[in-house]
């Protein structure tokens, strides 16, 4: 995926704009233009080990992309590896323009780094350095905080980008995650790179189907995509009412509503926009028969 993820989101317009997203929501307040590739040994060294996409912005400051796919567990030690990496930069950005030491007053120009988690999995590792470290009581105030620039396209945020292409694949990635299109949605034409960018993290077919049969400009994909996951929430249902009777799931359950209950259940464990916790108080069963029910499906 490295080399897809630096052709779409290498584009300047496309960079800054996953930028605006997370810190100015949508507005273009960091503009492509401005933007500059750096080739200096500092990005050579620090890009091949740490980092996805290095750029320089006018006014000196390093805007650094990390892209993390998807994985059976989102890597615990993040925080510890962006600061990792900043420090490097840092470093290696003093070593390379001063002889002995900084001198006085000088500041070091800013290093933004932000993640962009493309998973479909919860995020469920740290994204502050007080949540990876023991703070033993009465040290609170001498520790020295680290947060995380995360954007989880996953999560139930909807980003604004402000650029067509990245708010496309953003908005690509959470139909796709969620299984659901809305009404407004249906008709609506995304930008082709953006499509095949989704096909390349995700690997969903039908969306490489579409960018093939599609020529170039912008591409209408909600109704194929929104049979596919009725397709596909319609065979979970029955597959998961078979094996949840055949299994027992009914347990604790009256035999009068108990289909019922586990069919729509089911179909919202499948649509899977909404917690346990929310399934079971919506139709009744309990928390241990839905965890149950979700592991057959």
């Amino acid at each position: 995926m490295d080399i897809e993820s630096k052709k779409f989101l290498g584009q300047p317009k496309n960079f800054v704009s996953i930028f605006n997203a997370l810190l100015f929501d949508g507005k273009q307040v960091l503009k492509p233009e401005y933007l500059k590739d750096e080739n200096s040994e500092l990005v050579m060294n620090v890009s091949s080990k740490h980092v996805d996409i290095i750029k320089r912005y006018e006014d000196g400051t390093y805007l650094d992309l990390f892209v993390i796919e998807s994985q059976s567990y989102v890597d615990p030690s993040m925080v510890a590896r962006v600061m990792e990496y900043e420090s490097v930069a840092r470093m290696r950005y003093i070593r390379q323009n001063f002889k002995k030491h900084v001198p006085m007053h000088t500041r070091l120009p800013m290093i933004l780094t932000v993640v962009l988690y493309v998973g479909e999995s919860k995020w469920n590792a740290a994204k502050k350095l007080s949540e990876l470290e023991i703070i033993h009581p009465g040290f609170e105030e001498l520790f020295n905080e680290f947060k995380l620039n995360l954007i989880e396209l996953n999560a139930n945020h909807k980003y604004n980008t402000g650029e067509k292409a990245t708010q496309d694949f953003f908005d690509l990635m959470r139909m796709i995650y969620r299984k659901q299109i809305l009404k407004e949605d249906l008709d609506r034409e995304f930008n082709r790179d953006a499509l095949y960018f989704a096909y390349v993290v995700t690997k969903n077919k039908e969306l490489l189907n579409i960018y093939q049969k599609s020529e170039k400009g912008d591409v209408k994909v909600c109704r194929a995509l929104d049979e596919m996951f009725e397709e596909s929430t319609n065979k979970g249902i029955q597959m998961g009412i078979k094996q949840g009777i055949e299994q027992g799931i009914e347990q604790g359950i009256e035999p009068g509503v108990k289909n019922t209950q586990i069919k729509i259940a089911i179909k919202m464990l499948v649509r899977n926009n909404q917690t346990l916790e929310e399934i079971s108080e919506i139709v009744g069963l309990d928390l241990d028969a839905l965890r149950e029910l979700k592991k057959n499906i």
